[in-house]
């Protein structure tokens, strides 16, 4: 809502410039050159508007890195683009009466379905299961929390998960790779065997001995703590089920999203399955705090900013009036209306507006080309124990339109009590001042 309303005032703006340039291309010129008169102050009151905007390009910039590494980063997390799920699954905490019987089926429907292959990049059906694991030779035992993946497409939905020693799952089969924080817990190393025992779906036991092939970290402690990933059809047998807790869509094109959603909702309401779908943003909490706590930042910024601007120029041109009462008093005698000083003063602060845009723009791009040669080394996010190292995102049309935008609707905003001040002079008692 404030972006559309912030276009309305912008394009009432150029509407406003071009009737001036052809109704009054006379005060349009006098007051481009006015803002050349008064280089000092004119100089001032641009470094502070430039000053601004390189603050809110820059920090926009790294907002939208930000935003875009988290994104990435959880929906390569084995989260995918978004997820089917049995609408029991958010109802009860036993995830063994929530799964999506005969996945196969649905899979090759899915994957055969024109309308929705041709947005799929990759599609994986997931078993969450707990229970304990043993490294007798250590006498140590430990509860853990495992997915039983499919190897191949994980290595697309896993990416952002580093290994730390061993291989992944992809080249093997009757095997384990843990996270490096229960790896630690055991102190288990490559090709230990290992004990898991389970309560299965059918509220029966099941034990399975497996063979450690790879350790991984995800850069989230508590995750790493207690993480187990084994291969899908290893984890059904021992749970003893054909189907899957969830399934995770990864989606050649981010754009897409809405409308590959809306095909797969229709795809599940014309076949009556039994199943919901949820998006990588509804499945993440943390992602939700995350970017609710840096977009309450950067507005805050951009609201000093403006309030900067906005005293800044109405500053200058109060001290205009004071400094040009001669200037204006003599315009009025020689025949201008109040509507025309109107407009000198709104034109000159629209200009400098315009100009200090235009210079943070360059400033901005010019400071994020050379804070990009080397990034920025951040240290890890809150539960995480990766740090990353961060940019500043150039690639944004609304960045460089926020940017831009600012300076010149707070320059008019600024401009109008001054405008309207100068138009009320009194002539004859302003000679006699002056």
């Amino acid at each position: 809502m404030m972006v559309t309303a912030s276009l309305i005032a912008a394009a009432l703006i150029v509407c406003f410039v071009i009737y001036c340039m052809l109704c009054s291309r006379q005060i349009t010129t006098f007051a481009l050159l006015n803002l050349f008169r008064h280089r000092r102050r004119s100089f001032s009151t641009l470094m502070a508007i430039v000053i601004g905007g390189v603050a809110i390009f820059s920090y926009g910039g790294f907002i939208d890195y930000a935003f875009w590494i988290l994104k990435e980063q959880t929906v390569r997390m084995n989260v995918g683009h978004i997820q089917i799920y049995n609408p029991l699954y958010f109802q009860t905490s036993n995830k063994n009466l929530s799964l999506i019987k005969d996945y196969q089926t649905l899979k090759a429907e899915i994957e055969n379905h024109p309308e929705l292959a041709a947005y799929i990049a990759t599609l994986s059906g997931q078993l969450e299961f707990t229970g304990v694991i043993s490294h007798y030779e250590n006498e140590i035992s430990s509860y853990f929390s495992a997915l039983g993946i499919e190897p191949v497409p994980a290595l697309k939905l896993g990416s952002f998960e580093k290994l730390l020693s061993g291989s992944d799952l992809s080249r093997i089969k009757e095997e384990v790779t843990l996270g490096s924080g229960l790896a630690t817990t055991l102190n288990a190393h490559y090709a230990d065997w290992l004990d898991l025992m389970v309560v299965n779906s059918s509220g029966g036991q099941g034990a399975l001995s497996l063979k450690l092939r790879g350790i991984f970290s995800s850069g989230i402690k508590d995750y790493d703590d207690v993480a187990m990933k084994v291969p899908l059809a290893t984890a059904q047998r021992i749970m003893g089920t054909e189907g899957v807790s969830k399934i995770l869509i990864l989606l050649k094109n981010d754009a897409d999203l809405p409308a590959f959603r809306h095909r797969l909702q229709q795809f599940i309401n014309d076949n009556n399955l039994p199943l919901t779908t949820r998006s990588w943003k509804e499945a993440s909490l943390f992602y939700q705090q995350v970017e609710s706590l840096l977009a309450g930042i950067y507005f805050f910024i951009r609201a000093i900013v403006a309030l900067i601007v906005i005293f800044m120029i109405s500053n200058a041109m109060t001290m205009n009036i004071v400094e040009r009462t001669r200037e204006i008093t003599t315009l009025r005698a020689i025949g201008l209306r109040p509507a025309h000083i109107i407009r000198l003063f709104l034109l000159e602060g629209i200009f400098i507006g315009g100009l200090g845009g235009i210079g943070s723009l360059l400033t901005g791009y010019a400071l994020a080309g050379i804070i990009n040669l080397q990034g920025i080394a951040m240290p890890p996010s809150p539960g995480q124990t990766h740090g990353y190292t961060a940019f500043i995102k150039t690639d944004s049309v609304e960045l460089y339109a926020v940017t831009f935008l600012l300076p010149v609707l707070t320059s008019a905003l600024a401009a109008i009590l001054p405008a309207i001040r100068a138009s009320r002079l009194n002539i004859a008692d302003a000679f006699k001042s002056s």
